[in-house]
């Protein structure tokens, strides 16, 4: 018979938080590894969706694929540096250095797997992904602040 309170057991307590930027690097990564023909054709159908929407910003006509590919990096990295700043909300700048750190680790991986799969590898891709990663970071610092009406300057 286990002894241990359900808040010192480690599932579903913080362990649950590890999950989702792992699933986040498994979809990146998965996708630096899908040949240049279906990854075409992906953005093609998310251009698709897309356009509508983009148009408001960019004009008629004026959306492509190359646009709908470096928004995707920017979002992704977004989403994951928010997820990373969120798993450790103690120290708030401390925070933000480190999951802006691990999302550019994330970023660089990212690209030498484009290079190794032969789909290849741009330095402005990672640095659309660290720009992405500071907008989550900047965005998750900004939620807790006004949700937990905590200060961003804290040690």
């Amino acid at each position: 018979m286990d002894n241990r309170s359900a808040s010192a057991r480690p599932w579903p307590g913080k362990a649950w938080k590890y999950v989702l930027p792992v699933l986040t690097l498994v979809f990146i990564w998965g996708h630096s590894c899908v040949p240049i023909p279906e990854s075409r054709e992906e953005s093609a159908r998310v251009a698709g969706w897309l356009t509508p929407f983009l148009e408001l910003f960019v004009g008629g006509g004026n959306v492509t694929d190359h646009l709908v590919r470096k928004l995707a990096h920017f979002a992704e990295f977004a989403f994951l540096g928010f997820q990373i700043y969120l798993l450790r909300t103690g120290r708030k700048w401390r925070d933000a250095l480190l999951a802006v750190e691990l999302s550019f680790f994330a970023a660089f991986l990212d690209e030498s797997i484009q290079m190794l799969s032969g789909r290849g590898d741009q330095i402005i891709d990672v640095w659309l992904d660290l720009a992405g990663a500071v907008f989550g970071v900047l965005a998750a610092m900004l939620i807790s602040w006004v949700v937990r009406g905590t200060t961003l300057y804290r040690e």
